[in-house]
């Protein structure tokens, strides 16, 4: 009995490795999706927060943002593919932190830094620079969701700017093309009950 119950946590070990390497491997990430939001929480003030949207062309407009409601943010760590979620957890930073949500920065300033972000990508993209003071100074946070990369693949990114350097804290891959469901818990899942039944069949066939 001993023995099958360390195979058995083999397998579930086993089975969890795999699936984080396969996820990360189809993403970009091993569990769930990075996100600058635990740089943002941490920071002292929120000094402006300008949205913005990059055509094909590579030209840069600034853009309303949604009005910021808490009770409607929503958890994406087994990943929501609609980009809006991937801002929420970005958002829900924001409010913790004092400052104006208002305040914007002149998209001149800002344009070095979002090409650096979005720039390698020539479809339509769409993101948001969170200016903020940090405990070494100020700080900018650029994220960005690039449209339709190669067919029915999407990329997003964040980078932070700061008085150390730059830093990319995110970066992924997803897709809408019916392969979204290939997070780590189905991946875990499929693995856990395929190596269950092969385990039961040998054992099974070892005991006749």
């Amino acid at each position: 009995m001993r023995n099958k119950g360390l195979v058995l946590l083999g397998l579930v070990l086993g089975c969890g490795i795999t699936a984080s390497v396969l996820c990360h491997n189809l993403w970009g990430y091993y569990i769930t999706p990075p996100s600058g939001a635990s740089v943002i929480a941490a920071s002292r003030r929120l000094e402006a927060l300008t949205h913005f949207r990059v055509d094909p062309e590579g030209r840069v407009e600034r853009v309303d943002g949604y009005a910021i409601v808490p009770s409607e943010f929503v958890g994406c760590t087994l990943f929501d593919f609609e980009t809006r979620c991937m801002n929420d957890r970005l958002m829900a930073a924001v409010l913790t932190l004092p400052g104006d949500t208002a305040r914007t920065e002149p998209l001149e300033s800002l344009r070095p830094q979002i090409e650096r972000t979005c720039g390698e990508w020539s479809t339509a993209r769409w993101g948001v620079a969170i200016a903020v003071r940090d405990a070494e100074g100020p700080a900018r946070l650029i994220s960005c969701t690039a449209g339709e990369v190669t067919n029915d693949r999407y990329a997003h990114r964040e980078i932070l700017f700061s008085e150390r350097g730059e830093r990319e804290v995110a970066f992924f891959w997803y897709e809408v093309s019916g392969l979204e469901f290939l997070t780590v818990t189905f991946l875990f899942i499929t693995l856990m009950f395929a190596s269950c039944g092969l385990l039961a069949c040998g054992w099974v066939a070892w005991g006749s």
